[in-house]
């Protein structure tokens, strides 16, 4: 036993293992008497051995329990940070941070107020175009 598999389980751990559980019963690798069994197994689990031993017996893929479960659990289309599809910036923090210095000049030079509503509209326009 490694000492990974020592480690205590949290509620995303055991979310995972429930997910994988429901994909097994689907793909009727499990009836639904044992799918209920280690649905109750999973939820009583401690370790992350604990998890694991409940998949030892099924046909891959297993559920990635512990810090390699965040990716196994990204939806496809989920973005984990500003990027175009070819992993390239889409230029989101470098026009953030020009909106905060618009209104860092403004505060120093006196001319605040009509430069906090252009870097408000900056950081709309930033927003909406990243959220495409």
């Amino acid at each position: 036993m490694s000492d990974d598999d020592e480690l205590w389980v949290d509620s995303a751990d055991r979310k995972v293992a429930l997910r994988a559980l429901s994909e097994h019963r689907d793909e009727e690798h499990l009836t639904t008497t044992e799918y209920d069994r280690r649905q109750d197994l999973v939820r009583a689990a401690q370790t992350r051995a604990d998890l694991r031993a409940l998949f030892a017996d099924l046909p891959s893929p297993h559920p990635l329990i512990g810090e390699e479960r965040d990716a196994w659990t990204a939806t496809p289309g989920s973005r984990v940070r500003a990027e175009t599809p070819t992993g390239a910036s889409n230029g989101t923090g470098i026009v953030l941070g020009s909106g905060g210095l618009i209104v860092l000049g403004a505060l120093m030079a006196g001319w605040w107020v009509p430069a906090i509503i252009l870097a408000c509209v900056v950081v709309v326009v930033t927003v909406l175009v990243a959220a495409r």
